[in-house]
């Protein structure tokens, strides 16, 4: 073996080494020191659901997670001459659970040896701030738009079956299909305002009635939109822009101001090309122009998160030596659940910009 040879395989080293987070001495001098924990951290801020929903720490693949059902009575206490008083009716809460699952979303990234042999090893940074870019919205489209129905070749997921020219934001076995691993919010709402048209604050005060009990404290409220709604609030005279919270408010990563006290985040990971419904569906006379927005209250949705460093974010190496490549394989697993459908209102059927 050469000089040059075992050169060049250790620059291959170190820059699978960086890439990975190790330490200084193992190749930060040629990539920035960014490790595993830090390109989580960059997902957490991006997917500004991640500090809005709480989360759970899973030390286990599956936990059942307990919820409310019915909440317990109160009575009049009738007191007798004698002062000793009845006894009030018994009542218990009614709980069930809700199931969370850590499921894996993965990715596997050929890298060719050239790229490194020729100084082009730069080209690794810009991949590395790609993958937690793409985590962070894979994340946020998934919490979303999660649906796990297959039925009709996908035509009955909310998303529609996967099209490269006409529905691209749709799934099948091998296009979007992380989609498949949860139901999200779209899919998980019970409580819906048919907007069938422009959106208008009405609708807003109709989904907060929708939420009935849900709704009872409005710091607990959060109106999800789509980018071209965003732009349709930020003309509102109602909307509370950040610059004008004053001091000592609380903003949460992309909250893009309140109306009614309620939040407001404004995501591009919603769908434009939906029915009034809001699901993708074809056939008949079907219009594919509507939107959707969600509002919900924010303890019902649930993250949960493992505990095992390795499997809450990693980047793995494999070496294809005659490909003369390797493969970068980014990985996280993550669970995902909502315990109150009730709790979330799909405001559907709005028309786009």
């Amino acid at each position: 073996m050469t000089d040059e040879t075992i050169e060049f395989n250790d620059v291959v080293e170190r820059v699978k080494a960086a890439l990975a987070g190790a330490a200084s001495s193992t190749g930060a001098t040629m990539l920035p020191t960014e490790t595993a924990d830090e390109i989580i951290e960059i997902v957490y801020e991006r997917n500004f659901m991640r500090s809005l929903f709480p989360a759970m720490p899973m030390s286990r693949r599956i936990v059942k997670v307990p919820k409310l059902t019915g909440s317990i009575s109160f009575h009049q206490q009738t007191l007798a001459m004698t002062e000793a008083g009845t006894a009030s009716d018994e009542s218990r809460q009614a709980t069930s659970e809700m199931t969370l699952e850590l499921k894996t979303m993965i990715a596997n990234v050929p890298i060719g040896n050239y790229l490194i042999a020729y100084g082009v090893e730069g080209l690794l940074t810009v991949l590395r701030d790609d993958i937690a870019s793409r985590l962070a919205y894979n994340e946020e489209s998934l919490f979303l738009n999660g649906d796990t129905e297959t039925g009709s070749s996908y035509a009955d997921n909310i998303n529609g079956a996967y099209h490269a020219s006409t529905n691209v934001t749709g799934v099948d076995a091998n296009d979007n299909d992380y989609l498949l691993l949860f139901d999200g919010l779209r899919k998980s709402a019970s409580a819906a305002v048919s907007v069938s048209g422009a959106f208008a604050l009405s609708h807003l005060r109709e989904g907060i009635n929708k939420l009935g009990v849900h709704a009872d404290n409005r710091a607990d409220l959060a109106l999800i939109v789509p980018r071209n709604l965003e732009v349709q609030l930020l003309g509102m005279t109602e909307l509370q822009t950040v610059d004008k919270y004053g001091a000592g408010a609380t903003i949460l990563n992309g909250e893009l101001g309140r109306i009614y006290g309620i939040r407001v985040f404004a995501t591009g990971a919603i769908a434009t090309n939906l029915n009034w419904t809001g699901d993708y569906k074809t056939g008949g006379s079907t219009v594919q122009n509507k939107t959707v927005a969600l509002l919900l209250n924010v303890r019902s949705p649930l993250i949960g998160n493992p505990t095992v460093a390795d499997r809450r974010f990693s980047i793995g190496f494999h070496d294809e030596p005659q490909k003369d490549r390797f493969l970068l394989v980014p990985k996280q697993d993550v669970a995902f659940g909502v315990r109150y459908a009730d709790a979330v209102c799909k405001l559907h059927g709005i028309n786009t910009i």
